[in-house]
């Protein structure tokens, strides 16, 4: 079912619910006030009866005629009982007189009581008087009343009817019409494809929930925009990248099989395949290792992130010759201070591959790593004295395949800083540069400690 069918029947069904009680009340209440009403007009036959049977020595004459005027309006269907206190009829009807004799103890104990009898109502009344104490009874049917509280209950249930089919039909034009902002976002959205992500939806008025669900739909298809770009960037590059090295190599073995060579000709080329080779083969890793930087945060443990600063500190001093890296603890040491929630083998990579191109581009320059602890943050500066980077160019660093203009004379296919961005936005880090080019670069990564909220489970 549709929204908004759905949503006009449920305010079809809220509303039949609300004007069901309304009218319910009202008929109740009218009956109610009915009821009384009758019952207070028996009480008064009653009255008037006991006074023209029992009570006319004790009335004047004017007083008497008053009463017998109220005695000659008659209700329909009326009938009324007298007893004494003995239980005996007196003056009226008396081979019928035993109907309410069940009830005479009750109104001698209550003195007046109301009671139904089928579609009859009837009230019993004790008199007092100088010849005795009696029992007044007093029956009718409210006729009329019932015929207008059947016309009512006819009246309500036309027009809870009527009300109902109108309500449903209002309910669909306002359906129609509150859902009118969302079919204009559907209608925008179905025609955006992969090659207009960069259409976005129109806001209104930018302060009700709709534009709220506008905002994000549009922040959203910017996210797709720009993977979308650094996908296309990531193949155009990559193609780049492989296709250079292979263009050599078939351009050297062209070359080679159009004469017959000498031994030492055919070792340099096949050399020059070697390196080629293993430029690939290095840039494959470097690919396969970028795209498939991903991990479970739910398989995250507690690590220690001036561990990995040693690790990293004795791979690249052994493996890169020269290279000298100085570790700087704040102060006191505390190793507790610097326990984050990681993997450790992406961790070493992503943050090695920062230091690494430290030691790269320093030119064997000392390269000072400092590690503070703060409230719910471990930080990690990175600190060289190398080329530095182009103000221009520092927004572009973590793109794959990037490479300074000042870093063609210096190994490297771009992939590195790109990586670590990934591993350390896998681990909630931030990590953000400062560079002057010419004279050096300041990599600050901030990582929340174990403990942090973000962590707790």
């Amino acid at each position: 079912m549709k929204i908004q069918k759905k949503l006009s029947l449920q305010f079809t069904i809220i509303f039949a619910i609300i004007l069901f009680c309304v009218l319910s009340g009202i008929y109740y209440l009218t009956e109610k006030n009915r009821e009384a009403n009758f019952y207070n007009r028996l009480n008064e036959r009653a009255l008037t009866v006991a006074q023209i049977f029992l009570a006319e020595d004790n009335l004047t004459t004017e007083k008497f005629r008053e009463v017998q005027k109220k005695y000659s309006r008659s209700l329909p269907g009326e009938e009324f009982k007298i007893y004494d206190e003995k239980g005996n009829a007196v003056f009226i009807n008396q081979s019928e007189a035993k109907l309410y004799a069940d009830k005479i103890s009750e109104v001698i104990r209550n003195k007046n009581i109301k009671f139904s009898d089928k579609d009859m109502q009837g009230v019993g009344l004790f008199y007092a008087d100088n010849s005795g104490n009696f029992v007044v009874f007093a029956t009718a049917k409210d006729i009329y009343e019932f015929n207008h509280m059947k016309q009512l209950r006819m009246i309500m249930l036309l027009l809870f009817m009527i009300a109902i089919i109108i309500v449903y039909f209002i309910g669909q034009w306002f359906a129609k019409l509150a859902l009118k902002p969302v079919n204009r976002i559907i209608n925008e959205v179905r025609y955006i494809r992969s090659t207009s992500l960069d259409k976005r939806l129109n806001t209104g008025n930018g302060r009700d929930e709709l534009a709220d669900l506008s905002i994000t739909i549009n922040t959203l298809l910017e996210h797709l925009e720009q993977s979308f770009n650094a996908q296309r960037s990531f193949v155009a590059n990559a193609s780049h990248e492989l296709r250079t090295p292979l263009t050599s190599m078939t351009a050297q073995l062209e070359v080679i099989l159009q004469n017959d060579r000498t031994k030492e000709e055919y070792e340099t080329v096949l050399k020059s395949l070697l390196s080629e080779t293993s430029r690939i083969n290095e840039l494959i890793n470097a690919l396969f290792a970028l795209v498939n930087a991903n991990i479970d945060t739910d398989e995250f443990g507690d690590i220690q992130l001036d561990e990995i600063a040693w690790q990293i500190k004795e791979e690249w001093e052994n493996n890169i010759t020269g290279s000298k890296i100085s570790l700087d603890f704040s102060s006191p040491y505390e190793s507790s201070e610097y326990k984050i929630q990681g993997n450790a083998t992406l961790l070493f990579i992503g943050v090695g591959n920062i230091v690494k191109n430290a030691v790269k581009f320093s030119s064997n320059q000392i390269v000072y790593v400092k590690i503070s602890s703060e409230p719910g943050f471990v930080t990690m500066s990175v600190v060289d004295k190398g080329i530095g980077i182009d103000l221009l160019e520092l927004a572009q660093i973590f793109d794959p395949f990037f490479r300074g203009s000042n870093a063609n004379g210096f190994e490297g296919m771009g992939v590195g800083l790109s990586l670590s961005e990934k591993i350390l936005k896998l681990h909630n880090a931030s990590i953000s540069v400062e560079s002057v080019f010419g004279k050096g670069s300041v990599f600050t990564i901030k990582f929340r400690k174990a403990d942090h909220p973000a962590f707790l489970h």
